[in-house]
């Protein structure tokens, strides 16, 4: 169960995903976590996040990592496979494991590529699909979002490539302080998801990674960003 906003630029690409451990127990008991969990994972070309169920989202990982030898063609694959092995522990039919869809990132020859891998009936295969430039994809479990219609609204609007930035510094306050009110208002409405927040920034041969606790009262301002480059 978690909260992903997803941008797709012509040149690169932004995502975030919220801190709150929620746990499908076997016996579909759905428990709450205290602790605070990273919902962003990495691999050579960029990052892979989800939705759903979190057994199925790590299996499918390693599965894409060992097995798959980080072939992103096959993520479907490794994906449903992982879906099969957790309904044969707990069974089928959970909302959350039958739901469970991935995105993930790459480098491309225009910057940075997203990649949704899902299917919107069971009896379908899983695909993967790449999102088109200039989309913002929002993955929640709360359906109301009345509360932060008008925030996406508005990000979509102000969408901006990179290349249209001066430098790292401004492309990441320019982002980041349109998207912490959006976590902070629907967290306020979703008891599945937090305020705080992991982001990525991934743009041609380098990325940006960090953290916002999201408990700021005034706009966030970076004044320093350390970019690393290459494989993750």
């Amino acid at each position: 169960m978690t909260f992903i906003i997803a941008i797709q630029l012509n040149d690169s690409i932004i995502v975030t995903a919220d801190n709150k451990k929620v746990v499908l127990k076997e016996t579909g008991e759905i428990k709450f976590s205290p602790e605070k969990t990273a919902k962003i994972y990495s691999w050579d070309k960029g990052i892979i996040t989800g939705t759903g169920e979190s057994y199925v989202i790590s299996r499918s990982i390693e599965l894409f990592k060992q097995l798959a030898h980080l072939d992103i063609n096959k993520f479907p694959q490794c994906l449903d496979i992982s879906k099969q092995i957790r309904e044969l522990e707990i069974g089928t039919d959970y909302f959350q494991v039958e739901n469970t869809k991935l995105l993930c990132s790459s480098y491309s020859e225009h910057g940075a590529q997203l990649y949704m891998i899902q299917r919107f009936e069971p009896s379908e295969s899983y695909e993967l699909s790449a999102i088109p430039p200039m989309d913002i994809t929002v993955w929640l479990f709360h359906p109301h979002i009345d509360f932060i219609s008008k925030d996406l609204q508005n990000l979509y609007g102000d969408l901006k490539d990179y290349a249209a930035f001066t430098d790292k510094v401004d492309w990441i306050n320019y982002y980041i302080n349109r998207l912490a009110p959006i976590y902070q208002k629907q967290s306020q409405q979703d008891p599945l998801m937090s305020q705080s927040f992991d982001f990525f920034f991934q743009a041609e041969n380098e990325y940006i990674t960090g953290h916002i606790p999201n408990t700021q009262k005034t706009a966030l301002e970076f004044k320093e960003i350390s970019t690393k480059s290459d494989s993750i």
